[in-house]
């Protein structure tokens, strides 16, 4: 539809006070707090898991240094998709609007490109129990995630859905801290950054702000204060849901190929005037060992 005097004639004449609900705060991106971020040149990208060697051997004196070799494992790929948004505006709407809203479009297009972004790599996370998956082909949270040897299998969700709670929180740390690498030996890692819907975002302060065990009479001190930096997003779309993401690289990406950008034309045979956006990016899990994951109780 084109933006025109037919249908956006109240903006022809004086008498509106303001224009409101075409804008709001903007921020820095969400997922770029929680999302490791990568350029793209290609039409896809291609990421191959590889193990180290295992653990050293005894070497009795006189023989042979044992020897080890690598193992090549799960290979994900990352296709960088096309996203584009347009809009259009006559000729005398454009020359006419008194309020300067046709001036505002291309922000407008940025906004919706931003809020695009936004939601596709949220996805990952909202996804990640069902269709999204790691690169061991199951979902993302899933209780039976396997190392590149076949040797060890791990979970990085609880056994029961857990709300967000002191405990649960401390039970996913203890979960990753368990996690093997990919020749089953400890991968040593830690959680970094805890991702909540907003309806879980009180309850997260508390949790990481408060010096004594959380909601409870006991004067027992909470470990769990300050240990995680915290990103409250309303693209979580699961209330209850809450995500623990560690320190793994390789794991949560988000992949740019084309920066997202403005273009305008006009069109010869009628004059008016269009409006559009573009980017391309694509999204993907890698190593299970990047998040833990609870879809709340």
């Amino acid at each position: 539809m084109t933006i025109g005097s037919s249908n956006f004639g109240e903006l022809l004449w004086p008498g509106i006070k303001t224009l409101w609900g075409h804008r709001y705060n903007q921020y820095q991106p969400l997922y770029s707090m929680w999302a490791q971020t990568a350029t793209s040149d290609k039409a896809f990208e291609k990421y191959q898991g590889v193990t180290g060697l295992g653990l050293a051997a005894v070497k009795p004196q006189g023989k042979s240094v044992s020897f080890a070799d690598p193992l090549l494992g799960f290979q994900s790929l990352i296709t960088n998709v096309s996203y584009a948004l347009a809009t259009s505006v006559t000729r005398e709407m454009n020359d006419d609007d008194q309020y300067g809203y046709i001036k505002r479009l291309p922000g407008m297009l940025s906004e919706a490109m931003r809020k695009t972004e936004e939601t596709i790599a949220h996805n990952m996370l909202n996804n990640g129990f069902t269709t999204q998956t790691a690169a061991d082909g199951l979902s993302l949270f899933n209780a039976s995630h396997v190392t590149m040897d076949g040797s060890e299998t791990f979970s990085n969700l609880p056994a029961v859905t857990a709300d967000l709670t002191q405990a649960s929180l401390e039970a996913a740390e203890i979960a990753i801290g368990n996690f093997p690498d990919e020749r089953g030996q400890p991968a040593l890692v830690k959680g970094k950054t805890l991702v909540v819907p907003v309806d879980q975002r009180f309850t997260a302060q508390k949790i990481l702000q408060t010096s004594a065990e959380v909601d409870t009479a006991n004067n027992t001190m909470n470990p769990m204060k300050g240990a995680y930096s915290l990103v409250v997003s309303p693209y979580i779309t699961d209330p209850d849901s809450w995500f623990l993401i560690t320190d793994v690289e390789e794991g949560l990406i988000f992949q740019r190929r084309t920066a997202a950008e403005i273009a305008k034309d006009g069109e010869f045979t009628t004059l008016n005037m269009r409006f559009s956006t573009f980017t391309r990016f694509g999204v993907g899990s890698i190593n299970p060992r990047c998040a833990y994951g609870s879809a709340g109780a």
